[in-house]
């Protein structure tokens, strides 16, 4: 009897952690949704879901994780003897959430008033907790959190051949690839903004042409911050941290408190101010709360950092020595906040989110003067609640992260150089607002600095 049951037992637990069987599911969609194919081959109809965003999600992409770069294509000019570019490409970083076989692929393309300007096939790296050699065993498994999805992505995704030259408004479409069958869905449709920057070179007598910049504006995304729950586990940062961006899950050998990570996009300028010692000030519905640690650790980060300098010599006084530069940079900044949820084995978080239940109001400071202002919830379950733009479905972030609500100060951060509201523009990367919460928030970015670079002519 007692090898029968343990037979039974473990057949149970094998048969919980085999792989099942890939399927595409497809949804009903409202006719309004009438995506375009790009092949003659039968495509599915878009998969993106309209489910919470929460464990167990298929075919769905990680807004907060998409990144899109524009770079120039160069070519040798003979007539000339220099190098001259000739258009761009894009280079992309993606994420799909979901379990999904070998081979799976990417299929990127961008089109302009209709028109497929270009399109880049990339295979997926594939990420599933079944085949993890980190979690084979009953006792790798023990006291973890698992109820995180599956995902596929691809890092650096582009074609140096597949040059654009129009640059202006652009929608960039994301179909998935089956690795067994082949079959094409489309899964989410981006809009972008590209921008060329002109750039000059040689001598204050005899100027030319250098290679340009391109550059997609961010300024839509000032609005938006999420918090991203991070465990001290491997593979983490310097600071001990887990990156959302991270496509490793955190497995570590024991349970761990988790803390709260904020990003936020910025547009820095050619050199970023000191932010001095930043620290929080927080209250829960309305009563001031003291938190035995106070310092907010704030820094940028090295992934999604969009860069192009503009270059001339059209007015006089840069006719001669330097020439006339502006710097456009779009990036992420992280502020870890000194809150924490959940409970190590053997060593405790100084403040946990739980034990003070209701509506959060935090500001980090520097010197009294307000950089941000954060707001979230915190349920009688402990668990933060998520941003109507998540339940809805509209946005998808990854597992323990949560979009919040923000005020930007108006006069900014020492890390804003440029602010411009754009309401109109959506959140990541074009997706339209449909809360009256991310409305109100987009709107009440201010205005800051040029949004675009200008010509030394018109820089006063």
């Amino acid at each position: 009897m007692k090898k029968l049951t343990l037979s039974i037992t473990i057949l149970a637990i094998t048969a919980a952690f085999v792989p099942a069987q890939f399927k595409l599911k497809v949804p009903k969609i409202p006719k309004t949704s009438k995506p375009q194919t790009v092949t003659q081959k039968p495509v599915e109809t878009p998969v993106q879901t309209t489910q919470p965003a929460r464990a167990g999600r298929q075919l769905v992409m990680d807004d907060g994780y998409t990144f899109f770069d524009a770079e120039p294509v160069e070519e040798y000019n003979s007539k000339l003897r220099l190098q001259q570019d000739i258009g761009w490409y894009l280079r992309s970083d993606l994420r799909l959430l979901g379990t999904f076989p070998e081979r799976s692929a990417f299929k990127v393309v961008v089109k302009k008033d209709g028109k497929s300007l270009s399109e880049v096939r990339c295979e997926g790296n594939i990420y599933q907790k079944a085949t993890d050699s980190a979690l084979r065993t009953e006792m790798q498994r023990r006291g973890k959190d698992l109820g995180f999805e599956d995902f596929m992505y691809s890092e650096r995704c582009f074609d140096k051949e597949s040059a654009i030259k129009p640059v202006g408004k652009f929608d960039v479409e994301i179909h998935f690839i089956d690795g067994d069958t082949d079959a094409e869905s489309l899964v989410r449709t981006y809009k972008i903004d590209v921008h060329k920057a002109t750039r000059v070179r040689g001598s204050t007598t005899n100027p030319q042409p250098d290679v340009s910049h391109y550059y997609v504006q961010r300024h839509a995304e000032a609005a938006v911050a999420f918090i991203h729950l991070s465990g001290t586990h491997t593979g983490s940062d310097r600071n001990g941290r887990t990156s959302y961006f991270r496509n490793e899950p955190s497995t570590s050998s024991t349970p761990d408190y988790e803390q709260l990570i904020v990003y936020f996009s910025v547009s820095r300028g050619r050199s970023t101010k000191s932010s001095g010692s930043p620290f929080l000030r927080c209250s829960v519905n309305g009563e001031r709360i003291r938190l035995p640690r106070d310092s907010v650790s704030l820094g940028s980060s090295i992934r999604a950092d969009e860069y192009a300098i503009y270059t001339d010599r059209i007015a006089p006084q840069f006719k001669r020595g330097s020439a006339y530069r502006d710097d456009v940079r779009f990036g992420i900044y992280t502020a870890a906040l000194p809150l924490y949820t959940g409970e190590g084995e053997y060593s405790k978080p100084p403040m946990k989110i739980e034990d003070s239940p209701g509506n959060w109001e935090c500001a980090i400071l520097s010197k009294g003067v307000e950089y941000r202002r954060l707001r979230w919830t915190v349920g009688a379950d402990g668990k933060i609640a998520e941003h109507p733009e998540q339940t809805s479905g509209n946005v998808n972030l990854y597992y323990k992260t949560y979009l919040v609500d923000m005020d930007i100060a108006p006069n900014g951060g020492p890390f804003d150089f440029r602010l411009m509201p754009m309401p109109a523009a959506g959140l990541f990367y074009g997706i339209p607002w449909s809360s009256a919460e991310g409305k109100a928030m987009a709107a009440r970015v201010p205005k800051l600095g040029r949004p675009f670079h200008v010509p030394s002519n018109k820089a006063n």
